[in-house]
């Protein structure tokens, strides 16, 4: 018989770049040292950097083993930056945007194939590949993007048609930065580009963790903080943003891959730290 009065749990894992993706795996080590296991979820949300440690959090992989990792360098990454006149755009974006979520995803679009990537889609598909620790879709996991012709953000799983490859890569295109990722006839591009969390899309749960190595707020559209106050009103609600240690660890550049060693350790020991904080919303 089913239990009725069970708690549904949910984990939202928002982007950042490279640096995220280890603080991201950090924490979610330190926690489970201290007894708290996010795998338990009944649905991992990821987005952008979410969807890379998402796929492992929700396939079960050995999140020891992939917070060891982040002490070896990946020779497939690539460290790039996102140029001022791209990161203008952005911004400009935000404003002509407002609270419009997918007028603004739709001129993100516009920039992506405006400013195509240095990066080529081989030398993309490789960095995707390796950050990856299955090709098969975990049945709990869900992964954002954005329809570049659209604004509209889209929500994939392994019903879907798409493969789990095809939407971790557009989950992570962020525009300017990385090629524009192209499926089922669609241009897609970075789920994160109008919320770097997509925390709303927990709302039918009861309890949920948020890790959201970007909380800043951006234009009109509500913010981390904002959505988890929400979400608040009828949940219970952990949000794990970078503390101080964290965001020194972390530094300037979220694409920056000498950083995510760093970042994996300041992770971890946050981690560890927030526990307690967390014991009780989570078990």
């Amino acid at each position: 018989m089913q239990d009725t009065n069970k708690k549904t749990k949910a984990v939202v894992l928002g982007g950042g770049g490279v640096t995220g993706i280890a603080w991201e795996i950090g924490i979610i080590t330190g926690l489970l040292q201290e007894g708290i296991d996010l795998s338990d979820a009944d649905v991992i949300i990821g987005t952008s950097a979410g969807s890379f440690v998402g796929t492992a959090l929700a396939s079960g992989y050995d999140m020891k083993k992939l917070y060891a990792s982040q002490f070896i360098l990946n020779e497939s990454e690539v460290n790039v930056s996102v140029s001022s006149e791209v990161m203008k755009l952005w911004t400009e974006a935000f404003i002509y945007g407002k609270d419009d979520k997918m007028k603004i995803g739709k001129m993100f679009g516009d920039i992506a194939k405006k400013y195509p990537s240095i990066v080529s889609k081989e030398e993309r598909q490789a960095v995707v590949e390796s950050r990856l620790t299955t090709t098969i879709w975990p049945s709990k996991l869900k992964v954002t993007a954005v329809d570049a012709e659209t604004g509209v953000l889209h929500v994939f799983d392994k019903d879907s048609d798409a493969s789990l490859i095809n939407a971790v890569n557009a989950s992570g295109a962020v525009p300017g930065l990385w090629p524009i990722v192209t499926f089922n006839d669609r241009y897609w591009i970075d789920g994160g580009m109008v919320s770097s969390t997509n925390a709303f899309l927990a709302d039918s749960y009861d309890k949920v963790v948020i890790l959201a190595p970007m909380p800043h707020k951006y234009g009109l559209v509500p913010s981390v903080k904002e959505d988890a106050e929400n979400l608040q009103k009828r949940a219970a609600i952990s949000l794990i943003i970078p503390d101080n240690e964290s965001i020194l660890a972390i530094g300037k550049n979220p694409y920056d891959p000498t950083y995510s060693t760093e970042s994996a350790k300041a992770g971890f020991l946050q981690g560890i730290r927030e526990a307690a904080g967390i014991y009780e919303t989570w078990l």
